[in-house]
């Protein structure tokens, strides 16, 4: 899929992964988030998955990103990647 970056970290399961990169590997949303919350399920090295909403990451171009962002629209609450 691709790789976001944890920038803006707003709920708790997300906080300790602040600057942390991981493999976005499904959507999260009403259907599987006890909140309704919609994002990204994101895996992390240590195989941990957990959901980000779309305003808590950057979209990096992979795990060795050091740069940040590779897409100007990064954190935003843009579109689910891949889908109209």
């Amino acid at each position: 899929m691709h790789w976001v970056r944890i920038t803006n970290p707003r709920y708790e399961q997300s906080r300790r992964h602040l600057g942390e990169v991981g493999e976005v590997v499904g959507r999260w949303g009403p259907e599987n988030s006890a909140d309704g919350r919609e994002g990204y399920l994101v895996e992390f090295a240590s195989g941990e998955i957990v959901g980000v909403t779309h305003e808590e990451v950057a979209v990096v171009d992979g795990p060795d990103d050091l740069e940040g962002v590779a897409d100007a629209e990064g954190g935003g609450g843009g579109p689910w990647p891949g889908t109209a």
